[in-house]
């Protein structure tokens, strides 16, 4: 395929305002809706790493760190199968109640089920095992909301909404924070609340929001063979979409390396007794909380502006790669901050505008949902690679060693900010 050819896929976005009118009713009362619902599922996605790396922590003190690595990766290994396959049967539903609908809501009870087994249970395996499911549902519900802003907002509109929900998220993060480290002796609430919060802000999208009905003539055929064989995009056939995903991957990989381990740097390196680390991680959240507001608007903002997003990712990486070396380097809570603060800042302006990068390579607006799902793995896929090469890593040079696999996350992530030039016909 040559550089036109993938042009012609993929063709500059124009006012698409009426035609989504038509299908999907009002964009702005579709924005308020997504909003609302965004307060919940932030909090439930952003704080259930948090929420079980407590509950194990508490069960299994001298372990902890290795079930969690194990738990992580399991739970993301499934998802390389089931979120995409989720996505693609969501765009082939065909219910009286929508192509979407459902799967939020169905994934949302079968999270809050595990959820609460999760935190009956005293044993680490059981723990485990229940967590693997309700990330796995979790998911799939979360999945199938962030394609209503994909399909039913206007590409004008996009990226500040996109901003907008980041934003949502940064916050959820410091209030999910918050809420775990304040439930860590209770742990049916502490696995429970972040996904009950979900199920309150979801409800108004789920009574109000207008998902089309389709008719089997509308999607794509529900064939087996050819929806497992569609689950994964030729980067040969496109291009576009293969860059923006391996860009996407390593971003993830930085994400995932800092995210995953800063609990447990807290208290092997900097010495927080656990009952105050989720004070800690939540005053980090607050104090990058402005940096955020700032970042996740403006960002989507002045790049709906300008009509451009490879440089904000790009500059984004960059500034995600600075902030793990110089937490890599941190013997302090307040120099850890201030690289977690940085980190922030690019992370704020990496997911706002990559998602509508990721919109805008799309090689078939029929597969959005299953497409969308797959851009998901680039993010779910450091979640198996970081926690399955993250213990063999630390235990390097007598142990504790997460300068070696912050910087080497750093270098990923430069890597990525490189490929930006390779995506042709987006600016």
């Amino acid at each position: 395929m040559t550089i036109s050819d993938e042009a012609a896929v993929i063709p500059e976005p124009l006012d698409d305002s009426t035609r989504i009118t038509s299908e999907f009713g009002s964009p702005r009362k579709t924005i308020g809706l997504v909003l609302v619902a965004a307060l919940g599922m932030y909090v439930m996605a952003m704080s259930m790493s948090t929420a079980l790396s407590l509950r194990i922590a508490s069960v299994a003190p001298d372990t902890k760190d290795v079930i969690y690595s194990r738990t992580v990766a399991i739970g993301a290994l499934l998802m390389l199968v089931v979120i995409p396959l989720a996505g693609a049967l969501s765009d082939r539903t065909t219910s009286r109640f929508g192509r979407r609908r459902p799967w939020i809501a169905g994934g949302l009870v079968v999270a809050l089920v595990t959820a609460l087994i999760a935190g009956i249970s005293p044993n680490p395996i059981v723990i485990g095992a229940s967590y693997v499911v309700l990330v796995t549902a979790m998911q799939s519900s979360f999945n199938a909301y962030a394609v209503i802003p994909v399909e039913a907002v206007p590409d004008a509109m996009r990226a500040r909404v996109m901003g907008i929900m980041g934003l949502f998220g940064a916050l959820a993060f410091s209030g999910g924070s918050y809420l775990t480290g304040a439930l860590v002796g209770q742990p049916v609430l502490l696995m429970t609340a972040p996904v009950l919060l979900a199920v309150l802000t979801v409800a108004p999208l789920l009574a109000l929001y207008r998902d089309p009905i389709k008719a089997k003539a509308e999607v794509p055929a529900l064939d087996v063979k050819n929806l497992f064989g569609g689950l994964i995009v030729n980067p040969r056939k496109h291009p576009n979409f293969g860059w923006t995903w391996l860009a996407r991957l390593l971003a993830g990989i930085a994400m995932a390396s800092l995210f995953t381990y800063f609990i447990y740097y807290m208290i092997d390196v900097l010495q927080v007794p656990l009952p105050e680390v989720g004070a800690k991680a939540g005053l980090l959240t607050l104090i990058s909380a402005p940096i955020s507001v700032i970042f996740f608007t403006g960002s989507g903002w002045l790049s709906d502006k300008v009509g451009r997003r490879k440089p904000f990712v790009a500059v984004a990486a960059v500034l995600m790669a600075a902030a793990l070396v110089l937490g890599a380097s941190a013997t302090s809570f307040v120099t850890f901050a201030i690289a977690w603060s940085i980190f922030a800042m690019g992370q704020a302006i990496y997911l706002t505008v990559d998602l509508a990068l990721c919109a805008s390579v799309l090689p078939n607006a029929k597969d959005a949902g299953k497409d969308m799902a797959v851009f998901g793995l680039a993010l779910n896929i450091p979640n198996i690679i970081v926690p399955a090469v993250g213990p063999t890593v630390l235990a390097l040079g007598g142990g504790q060693n997460y300068s070696l696999l912050w910087i080497a996350a750093a270098v990923l992530c430069l890597v990525g900010a490189g490929l930006m030039p390779l995506i042709r016909g987006v600016r």
